[in-house]
């Protein structure tokens, strides 16, 4: 019996041994130690923060455009980083849809949608980049700048997990103190600008779009300002039948950014439950693996009472962590590549698109563009 438990803790250390060399998750280089000590502390515990009644009329569409990744060119660090390309690829696409459902519960914004593609013309653009993700920590750096170019933010966000965020309930989300801390930032910017500033930001986001439509439609009405962002020159008339036109084309084109959103909701509530068993098993891999190294480092020849178990349940959680790491990186490929083809309408014709998201929302504002130069005899803007 004694011989067994040795043979199985010499095992037991041989793979928590190349957990150490070979996870993701273990020693980050030098560069990446020196980019967290440069991060904020965690936000801790935060309350999402709802608006007011007398708010209705200060609510702006909100673009949330898919996540940078973060990863590094260079294939020999994604170890080292803790980065799985596929799955990091795939929380790009699940992260900003968690932050849309939290601005949606906020009350605070107007229409909140996930962009395939970066949509200058809309009213808030929000972007972010991963820069670190696992089981016990999230950091993401979030911008935000609105139609008429000013900044909203431009801040690095970290939350840490802890033990009782795991196992994560049904529609829970272990960062969810993260995702509350930017959509409260960016409330409180919202309501710093006031009505009518607010007001102003929706017209240069319709004369943008406008703008991208055909430069002609809009001359006069937008001029650079010192910041380098847009200022209102002056407005068009009431009723304009060609700012008219302009909105049922940005309408018809958000009926496509909505029909996305659905998919990317559908493929979120899909890949969640095995992401977040996967997240579980990643923070309990790294702490057990941690409590080893540490009493290795101390020469600990006896150990802690129970450090077989603990070891034991080591191994248990890096087995059902590869487990689910090589099912969520399937589901990841799914999340990434599975995207059903869209059949759109406009101006009495079928439209059925297919490929990625992305190239379908390219082909889609080409055909916008396509039938509003037809329309108006404008000259279209020259890529």
């Amino acid at each position: 019996m004694h011989h067994r438990i040795a043979l199985t803790s010499l095992l037991f250390a041989a793979l928590l041994g190349a957990c150490a060399t070979g996870s993701p998750s273990s020693q980050a280089p030098a560069e990446a130690s020196e980019a967290r000590a440069g991060w904020p502390p965690s936000v801790g515990r935060v309350a999402l923060e709802t608006a007011a009644a007398h708010e209705q009329g200060q609510r702006l569409d909100v673009g949330l455009v898919i996540f940078d990744p973060g990863i590094p060119e260079d294939p020999a660090t994604h170890s080292a980083l803790g980065i799985f390309p596929k799955i990091r690829r795939a929380e790009a696409r699940f992260m900003p849809v968690v932050l849309r459902q939290v601005m949606v519960d906020s009350d605070a914004w107007g229409v909140v949608r996930v962009l395939p593609e970066p949509d200058l013309t809309a009213e808030l653009l929000v972007h972010g980049r991963i820069l670190h993700s696992d089981g016990r920590l999230l950091a993401l750096h979030i911008e935000a700048v609105d139609a008429s170019g000013r900044q909203w933010l431009d801040r690095v966000y970290v939350d840490e997990a802890a033990e009782g965020d795991y196992p994560v309930a049904a529609d829970g989300e272990p960062y969810l103190d993260l995702y509350h801390s930017v959509a409260n930032d960016l409330l409180a910017m919202q309501r710093s600008l006031g009505a009518e500033k607010l007001e102003a930001v929706r017209q240069v986001a319709l004369l943008r779009y406008a703008s991208s439509l055909s430069p002609e439609a809009i001359a006069g009405y937008l001029a650079p300002d010192e910041t380098g962002g847009y200022a209102l020159q002056r407005l068009p008339a009431a009723g304009d039948p060609m700012l008219q036109r302009v909105d049922r084309i940005r309408n018809q084109e958000h009926l496509f950014i909505d029909t996305v959103d659905e998919q990317y909701a559908e493929l979120q509530q899909t890949m969640a439950p095995t992401y977040h068993l996967w997240r579980q098993y990643d923070r309990e891999q790294a702490i057990y693996r941690e409590e080893y190294q540490r009493r290795v480092a101390n020469r600990d020849s006896q150990g802690r009472r129970g450090s077989f178990f603990a070891m034991q349940r080591t191994y248990d959680a890096y087995k059902w962590s590869k487990i689910h790491e090589q099912d969520l990186d399937e589901m990841a490929g799914g999340f990434i590549n599975e995207v059903q083809p869209t059949v759109m309408e406009a101006s009495g014709k079928v439209f059925r698109l297919s490929g990625s998201l992305e190239s379908q929302y390219a082909a889609w504002r080409g055909i916008l563009r396509e039938i509003f130069t037809l329309e108006t005899g404008l000259p279209p803007v020259v890529e």
